[in-house]
């Protein structure tokens, strides 16, 4: 999940890049760098960085769900949906309906982004918290479901 703080795509960039010189293999550097990257357009080094946060995560899904996304950004659809199948099919108890609704997003599929967050929001899944800030939801944004989503939530 993307922080629900919003930190800028410049910003982050570079924190991450600093925080990166003293451990290289901070996964989580890596993963952050990608999202300021992606953020600021910059989806090539979005992906090489998701790479390796997941190389070095341990087994997290938030660079993989990154990584997803990205991939659909830049018209990979086939790998994006692969990731998403291979969520769907081995991490039924892991892969929240959210993570799953950001790939969707990712891939234009706006209806299927909705159901999933509003099954997200049925479960009172603590990610659906950082709703209107995750970027990987931007184009849901101007879809009147979301805005309505949003409103139900208190969070417009």
């Amino acid at each position: 999940m993307i922080s629900s703080k919003p930190v800028s795509g410049p910003l982050r960039v570079d924190s991450s890049r600093r925080a990166l010189l003293f451990d290289p293999n901070d996964w989580f550097q890596h993963y952050t760098l990608g999202v300021g990257y992606e953020g600021t357009g910059k989806l090539q080094e979005a992906i090489a960085e998701y790479q390796k946060a997941i190389e070095t995560s341990g087994g997290s899904q938030e660079p993989t769900i990154a990584l997803a996304h990205a991939y659909a950004a830049v018209g990979k659809k086939a790998e994006a949906e692969k990731i998403l199948r291979d969520l769907e099919s081995h991490s039924k108890a892991t892969a929240s309906p959210y993570t799953v609704a950001t790939i969707y997003a990712g891939l234009d599929e706006n209806d299927k982004a909705l159901e999933s967050l509003e099954k997200a929001r049925s479960e009172k899944s603590f990610q659906i918290l950082s709703l209107k800030s995750d970027l990987l939801l931007d184009t849901l944004h101007p879809d009147p479901r979301f805005k309505n989503l949003l409103r139900r939530m208190s969070l417009n």
